[in-house]
């Protein structure tokens, strides 16, 4: 009778993780084609829940193991959109990955602010952090994750961008948001260890969320 009880509990368990399995990959294929969202705190617990086992499951039907985290990034900015652009921008940080830097990057670390960035132009760096700070971001280029959190834990922010591969976004999120920081994350299309890439206007348009008066002046100043 106990085994019976046993059994029958354990095929509900793995019938109902298989359920779970299935609703993430109807959800993650309409998000990915079409761009629609459905039920998002749903698809975030599973993917908070089944990471690892999402990610041999995707790589199994041919997906591969970004997917899992692309979907995850997408959610999470999805759900924090609006708290993001809601957040004083002198609240705000953006933190970017040392990598985007030029390999002849004459910066120098500093234990505090992670890459001291000073505007030699070799890179988009310069840019981006003249755009940033312009707007009223604090600008961080940081050597790993546990920078970030040294950053976070130090700065205190209500919000913050992150940029960084997919991978390393998606958990980083994962990880900021249990501090109650706000999170936006915007992945590199061309990852690696160096000479990587992101979408500067993907970028440039996550830090103007909310700042409808800036974004006015900078239109037309450009015009």
């Amino acid at each position: 009778m106990v085994y019976e009880i046993i059994g029958k509990i354990s095929i509900a368990i793995i019938l109902s993780i298989l359920f779970l399995f299935l609703t993430f990959l109807i959800l993650g294929a309409l998000l990915i084609r079409n761009k629609k969202i459905i039920l998002p705190k749903l698809l975030l617990f599973i993917v908070d829940t089944f990471y690892l086992q999402l990610k041999r499951l995707s790589i199994k039907f041919g997906f591969g193991e970004k997917i899992v985290d692309i979907i995850g990034i997408r959610v999470r900015n999805h759900l924090s959109r609006e708290k993001f652009a809601k957040i004083d921008v002198k609240d705000r940080i953006v933190v970017v990955p040392q990598c985007l830097r030029h390999i002849k990057c004459p910066a120098r670390l500093d234990s505090m602010v992670g890459i001291a960035c000073n505007d030699c132009g070799l890179c988009v760096l310069k840019e981006l952090k003249a755009e940033a700070e312009k707007l009223g971001y604090g600008f961080y280029i940081v050597p790993g994750g546990r920078f970030v959190h040294r950053i976070v834990k130090s700065v205190k922010p209500k919000a913050a961008l992150g940029v960084a591969c997919v991978k390393d976004l998606n958990i980083a999120m994962h990880e900021i948001a249990g501090t109650k920081t706000v999170v936006q994350g915007v992945p590199l299309t061309r990852d690696g260890c160096v000479n990587t890439k992101v979408n500067r206007k993907e970028l440039i348009d996550v830090l103007r969320k909310g700042l409808s008066e800036i974004e006015e002046v900078i239109g037309k100043q450009t015009c």
